[in-house]
């Protein structure tokens, strides 16, 4: 069992209320009954989260035990079994016990009109421990962000990814309990204080509890959990419109915001290129010799009608135009030089056949 850290001096000092009416008392014990529920809330997930943490815990101490990272899995650890061992729920119990004569347990401290004025001593106490509480909650959510940082960092590695994940959600939940928690003990402790002045206590004892009281209330809180930035789009929210004859499965009808049309761009004109005529005959065409080669044969007789032709007629400029071969003309491969072999009738002798023992035997 771990060391009580707080001990409730009991006191039989008790007076009666004797029709006394005290607001600050009705104040706090209507604070009382709201904090009670919220910090009953706040308990039972801190009890869930710390389940989960010490199942992680002793799973990867052995491995990630001297690892940086897992000091903050210390920390955080060790800050959310303080707060949950402070029990805010049964202190507030206790409370409002104090202003009840029958011994009251749960949510029926809370109901019905307060019977007896208790001692001012016991009111310090509790005091006292609220805002030790305070104090501990502030440290808390300041460990926790700080365990928050370093996992964040430790995520960039992706090393032990999901680890790093599942750390990064259970002390982002314990943070959230911790300043719901920490809520309800700065609401509750300003009622507490009223009621503390309202029963006149020794001014020695009012001054030192209200310089703590002070001190308290001067700490700003700590900020919240970093978050990661988002850009930021403009959007423009669409109206929605809810018909009379709605389909429950459809919904509302959702306008869309029109989008304008972009201007189509015009198709560059396609030049087509003139269809070369199929060639008449399928004999490749042979280009006639350049003019500085003199040829020693003409190919054909010269006729003796025949006149000087007259010159060309100039064809209009055109692009040129490529050769088109026949698919179905094979083509003949480059004519190669070829010496000349004397050919001879003489008939050439046949090679005799060698002749082995078997053939001089039988001839």
């Amino acid at each position: 069992m771990p060391q009580r850290r707080f001990r409730l001096v009991a006191s039989a000092d008790y007076k009666a209320r004797d029709n006394l009416d005290i607001p600050s008392v009705a104040q706090l014990l209507k604070q009382l009954k709201s904090g009670h529920k919220n910090a009953r809330n706040g308990q039972k997930l801190l009890f869930t989260e710390m389940h989960v943490l010490e199942r992680v815990y002793y799973k990867g101490k052995n491995q990630h035990g001297l690892s940086l990272f897992w000091r903050s899995v210390v920390s955080v650890r060790r800050m959310s079994t303080r707060i949950y061992e402070t029990n805010i729920p049964g202190l507030l119990e206790v409370l409002a016990g104090m202003f009840h004569e029958e011994p009251f347990g749960g949510q029926k401290v809370f109901s019905g009109a307060w019977t007896r004025i208790p001692p001012v001593s016991s009111i310090a106490q509790i005091l006292e421990r609220l805002l030790d509480m305070g104090t501990l909650l502030q440290a808390a959510i300041a460990a926790f962000q700080k365990a928050y940082r370093a996992f964040c960092l430790a995520m960039s590695n992706t090393a032990f990814l999901q680890l790093t994940i599942v750390l990064i959600g259970i002390v982002s939940r314990a943070s959230s309990v911790a300043s719901a928690l920490s809520d309800v003990i700065s609401t509750i402790t300003p009622c507490v204080y009223a009621v503390f002045q309202a029963l006149q206590p020794p001014t020695s004892l009012l001054t030192r509890i209200s310089k703590r009281f002070k001190k308290s209330q001067s700490i700003p809180a700590p900020d919240r959990l970093p978050t990661p930035p988002l850009n930021h789009v403009s959007e423009a929210h669409a109206p929605m419109y809810a018909n009379d004859n709605m389909d429950e499965d459809l919904g509302l009808s959702v306008e869309r915001n029109i989008v304008p049309r972009i201007k189509p761009l015009s198709p560059n004109p396609v030049v087509q290129a003139p269809t070369p005529s199929p060639p008449t005959n399928l004999t490749l065409s042979i280009s006639p010799p350049p003019p500085d080669v003199k040829t020693t044969t003409p190919l054909s007789p010269p006729s003796p009608s025949s006149s000087p032709s007259p010159p060309p007629t100039p064809l209009p400029s055109q692009p040129p135009r490529a050769q088109v071969v026949p698919r179905n003309i094979r083509e003949e491969p480059p004519a190669r030089a070829v010496s000349a072999v004397t050919t001879s009738t003489k008939p050439k002798k046949k090679r005799k056949k060698a002749r082995d023992e078997i053939d001089d035997i039988f001839g």
